[in-house]
Formats: C-alpha cells, sequence, structure tokens
C-alpha cells in the first residue's frame, strides 16, 4: 500500500472502569494512537522518521486460561502491546500502546511492517525481554510500585472506613429506600399481570397505536447454538455453578459464564407479518433450563462447552448448569406500546434517575468519577477499583457486558413502527412462555417482591421505634 494512503482502525476493549476506545492511524506523518481511558493514554503521534524499531510484546495471563473459575471480562488469556523505539532526539522513552485481541490486529501489524522495512523487528516477544530491549523499564521502578501499592491500600482503607460511617447512619434509610423499592415493584408487576389479562391478543398487521399484546415466533437470520442445549437460539446465557460444602461460603457458587446471539432488538412474526421489537427497559420472563450433575444428563453441547475447562461434566465435581435463551423460532409472548419510531428517544436521552440506575448497573459511573478526581490520586483509585471488580467478578466474567435491557435505540425508517416500553411508564413484558403462563409467572415473582418488601420495611421500622 502506498505510503501517502491514510489507514485507520478503531476498537474498544474492556476496562476496570468500563469500556475504553482507541484507535491507531497510519498516515504519511507517521503513527497515530489515541485513547479515551481516563488513565492519561491520551493523544500521541509517534513520526516515521523517529522510529528506530518496533515489534510486539505479549504476556499470557494464567487466571483468564480456564484453569479455575471465570475472571473479569478485562482479564483476557493474553495482553499484547506495541512497542516503538525513538531515535535519541527524543530521548529513550519508548511508545508502549495495547493492541486489540480481534482481526484489527493483524492489520496493524501488517501496516506497520509494511511502513517500516527492517526497523520491524518481531511478533509477540517476552514481555520482560522487549521491555530491557525497548528500555521501558527504568530504575526507580521499584519504589514507584511501593509507593502505587502503599496507595492503594490506602484507598481501600479509606473507602472501608467511608463504608462503616455510612453505614451506620444511612443503613437505616436505605433499608426503608430498599424494602419501598422492592414493594413497590411487587405492586407494579400485580398492575402489569392485570392489565396483560385485559389487553386482547392483536395480530402484527392490525395492531393498533398504543398498548398492544402479540404473540408469535422469534425469528433471526443468524440463530446461535445454545451453550447448554444446543438448540437454535436468537440469545443464550449460560451459568455454571459449583457445589461448596464449606461453612462460610457454603452452597451453590458460580463459576463460569458464557453467552451467544444478538441482544437489543427481537423480531416477533406471527401469520400476517413480522414486528421488531426493542428490548430497552422490557421486563424478561424467561424459563430457566438446569441441568445437576448425577440428576440430569448434560445434552451434548454442553458437555462440550465444559470439556475443555477446569469444570468438566464428568469431573467429579457436583455441578449445576442454567441456561436461558430465547429460542430461534420459538414462541414468544410481548406486551407492550406500537409505537412509530421516529418517537423514540435519541442515544443519550433518558431521564436523570434511568441514566443512574443504567449507570450502576454497566459499571459506567468510575469513568467520569475518576476524570474528576486529581492526577495523584487517578492510578490508586483506578487501580482499587480494579481489585474490588477482580474480587467481585470472579465466576462472572463470561456473562454478557450489555444485557437486553440496556440496548442501545435501533436504526430504523422514522416511519416504520416497533414495539418498546414507549415514554407513558407501561410495562414491557417479553417472554418465552404463553400467556398464561406469562402472566402466572409474573404474579408469583410479585406477590414474592411484596411479601419481602413488606418484610424489610417491617424490619427497618421496627429498628427505628427502638431508637426512640
Amino acid at each position: 500500500m502506498p505510503a501517502t494512503l491514510t489507514q485507520r482502525w478503531t476498537f474498544t476493549q474492556p476496562s476496570p472502569l468500563g469500556d475504553v476506545t482507541s484507535s491507531y492511524e497510519l498516515t504519511s506523518e507517521g503513527l497515530h494512537f489515541r485513547s479515551d481511558a481516563p488513565m492519561g493514554m491520551g493523544s500521541e503521534l509517534v513520526r516515521w522518521h523517529e522510529i528506530t524499531e518496533a515489534a510486539t510484546a505479549a504476556l499470557d495471563v494464567p487466571l483468564g486460561q480456564g484453569r479455575g473459575p471465570d475472571m473479569a471480562r478485562w482479564i483476557p488469556e493474553r495482553l499484547e502491546w506495541l512497542l516503538v523505539a525513538r531515535s535519541a532526539s527524543k530521548g529513550s522513552a519508548a511508545f508502549m500502546r495495547p493492541l486489540p485481541p480481534t482481526e484489527a490486529r493483524d492489520a496493524i501489524v501488517a501496516g506497520l511492517r509494511e511502513r517500516l522495512g527492517s526497523r520491524w523487528v518481531g511478533e509477540r516477544l517476552p514481555l520482560q525481554a522487549a521491555q530491557e530491549r525497548f528500555r521501558i523499564s527504568r530504575r526507580g521502578d521499584t519504589l514507584k510500585v511501593v509507593g502505587l501499592v502503599l496507595s492503594v491500600l490506602a484507598v481501600l482503607l479509606a473507602m472501608l472506613v467511608l463504608f462503616t460511617i455510612a453505614s451506620a447512619f444511612l443503613l437505616l434509610p436505605a433499608g426503608f429506600l430498599l424494602g419501598g423499592w422492592i414493594f413497590r415493584r411487587g405492586l407494579n408487576g400485580m398492575r402489569d399481570a392485570l392489565q396483560m389479562a385485559g389487553t386482547p391478543t392483536a395480530k402484527v398487521s392490525s395492531a393498533a397505536m398504543g398498548t398492544v399484546e402479540l404473540e408469535g415466533r422469534a425469528v433471526t437470520e443468524h440463530a446461535s447454538p445454545a451453550g447448554a442445549s444446543g438448540r437454535p437460539s436468537v440469545w443464550w446465557d449460560v451459568a455454571v455453578d459449583v457445589w461448596s460444602d464449606s461453612k462460610d461460603d457454603g452452597g451453590w457458587n458460580q463459576v463460569m459464564a458464557r453467552h451467544g446471539g444478538s441482544v437489543g432488538m427481537l423480531m416477533l412474526e406471527d401469520a400476517t407479518g413480522r414486528m421488531p421489537v426493542w428490548l430497552r427497559d422490557a421486563d424478561l420472563l424467561l424459563q430457566e433450563h438446569s441441568w445437576e450433575s448425577g440428576k440430569q444428563a448434560l445434552p451434548e453441547a454442553g458437555v462440550a462447552l465444559l470439556k475443555e475447562t477446569a469444570f468438566a461434566w464428568n469431573s467429579g465435581k457436583r455441578l449445576r448448569v442454567r441456561e436461558t435463551r430465547m429460542e430461534a423460532n420459538g414462541h414468544v409472548y410481548v406486551h407492550g406500546t406500537l409505537d412509530e419510531a421516529r418517537h423514540l428517544p435519541a442515544a443519550g436521552e433518558a431521564t436523570l434517575l434511568a441514566r443512574a440506575l443504567r449507570s450502576l448497573r454497566t459499571g459506567s459511573w468510575r469513568n467520569p468519577l475518576l476524570r474528576w478526581l486529581p492526577t495523584l490520586l487517578r492510578a490508586p483509585v483506578g487501580i482499587a477499583f480494579a481489585y474490588l471488580d477482580m474480587l467481585f467478578s470472579i465466576g462472572r466474567g463470561g456473562e454478557r457486558a450489555q444485557q437486553p435491557q440496556d440496548a442501545p435505540p435501533p436504526v430504523l425508517d422514522p416511519s416504520s413502527v416497533l414495539v418498546w416500553k414507549g415514554r407513558a411508564g407501561r410495562a414491557l413484558i417479553v417472554s418465552d412462555r404463553r400467556e398464561t403462563e406469562a402472566i402466572t409467572q409474573l404474579r408469583k415473582r410479585s406477590l414474592w417482591c411484596l411479601a419481602i418488601g413488606a418484610g424489610v420495611l417491617c424490619y427497618c421500622l421496627h429498628d427505628l421505634i427502638q431508637l426512640f
């Protein structure tokens, strides 16, 4: 390729602070790297004539290679970086930036190899040897690491102290809020069940705008075999639990998760036509299929899924595999709002409460918080967040990064129609059961919410009375 042409690759990588978007751009001027990472990568240009040599360095991560429970999704099997040494006029500081574990990695390396010629010295060099060759490790690193470790410990201790103080003053109000929210969820569920029972089922071709109820089958052009059952699905999620007899942490503990298929939009089809369903904020009432070792036979697809992991089905461990799926061509029931696509909210348009709840679910609140902190505190606080995320993500690294309820707005013709939650606060119920079964499931869950919410409120009221 002529050196005057520009090549650009943009990729997104998970991190403990949220997804980070980066890009490499090869121009006639040089190598341009950009990143929105909050830890200060920013934007940097390395001119071609300044480069003395370049290579990639790799580090295998044993925790990410299926030798135990799933780790956080941002811990891969292998980490790889692009290393570039500069001429003496630019000092001894080398350029070291991450490479994506996708096809874009090969294209980036091929483009650099073509432009650098003999200055390209290799791929996937051992990290330590590459750091020494490119003079990335310097004297004083040990003291920096010790200082960073002490700073992280101080941040964790401060978090613990703040949590203890907050618990003493806010635990009771938080209990009232939690109990009230659960109780309200139960009331809303009973209301939605009544509305579902009183809404007639319409056909796709004759459905009227507003509250609508549809039944049909879920169709997709790209079915994905479910991880445990192997059945073709629009999407599926699998979790693997192992039984523990420990006194401190006994019972079922999740150790692994996998997912597949496309979420966010669902296509419902009946005898009269097709109707897209946007799943943002949907209440998904899906059946959970489970298999326990020694009791049920796991389908071949599930056995194959576990074979190369530390939790093989015939390993002697007591295992339980749970699967939820939206089966391709399987039954689907939808109760929601039929509307034109022109009325959908734009990306980022939502109420403050909705944005806050979605930020808490996705973890995206950590990135802006880190940017708000002084530069001196960003590294220790960021590492503390990474440690806590790794600790609480054990067994869940393979879960879906974006749930159907957080799906972005679809790209549709403004005049086309679809079913979604709507702007009037009505429910969006999606189930793989028949209408009567979905109503029964919703009522059962709502009764549990009412009972639990009432119990939490009564307990908090008892504690409040004890203060006087």
